[in-house]
């Protein structure tokens, strides 16, 4: 008997390993560089233009919270299989995000969970009035996924109070708002 509990502790340690391999093979830590897309944006302040790979846009105080959705939208929009969609999202979190969400490959499961899973190459989305108050930005946005069915979520942004990103606005949470709960869009 304890031949046989042997062999099987054996073979699921295998079965085990074989699937981490797998899953680092499959999601890699960075998109590689010949299937990363560009995005370009412009501050409003400057007239400064940019342009950048998703995986390598990062917080800057010239951007507006509007453009802060909009560049993780885009981004979530046209992930690829190398996940440079989610890695962008994910720099766009703030530290604070960052210990509730933990490191990359834990966000790249919560965004795969189904309470998030609309939001990945989604087929178009609607943004609600933008509400800011002091260092706090609000924003519901309907996205309509790739099955035709529509998910709201509130973006809640905070501008960096301190170390490196200080003065820029960054994600604090994305949450999923409850379906039959009246929301507005203007």
């Amino acid at each position: 008997m304890k031949g046989i509990d042997h062999v099987f502790d054996k073979i699921m340690l295998a079965t085990g390993i074989a699937l981490l391999v797998l899953f680092w093979w499959q999601f890699p830590a960075m998109p590689s560089p010949d299937q990363q897309h560009y995005t370009s944006y412009t501050s409003p302040t400057e007239g400064i233009t940019s342009t950048s790979k998703w995986t390598y846009i990062r917080p800057d105080k010239a951007l507006t919270p509007r453009q802060v959705i909009r560049i993780q939208m885009r981004a979530l929009q046209e992930n690829d299989q190398q996940d440079s969609g989610i890695i962008t999202v994910f720099n766009f979190s703030s530290p604070k995000n960052k210990m509730h969400i933990g490191p990359i490959n834990h966000f790249r499961l919560i965004v795969r969970d189904p309470a998030y899973r609309t939001m990945l190459n989604f087929k178009s989305y609607k943004t609600g009035q933008l509400v800011v108050a002091d260092d706090k930005a609000y924003q519901l946005v309907v996205i309509t996924g790739r099955d035709g069915t529509e998910e709201v979520y509130m973006f809640i942004l905070a501008k960096q109070r301190k170390g490196n990103y200080k003065g820029c606005w960054m994600t604090e949470g994305i949450a999923r708002m409850e379906p039959g709960r009246q929301t507005s869009l203007t």
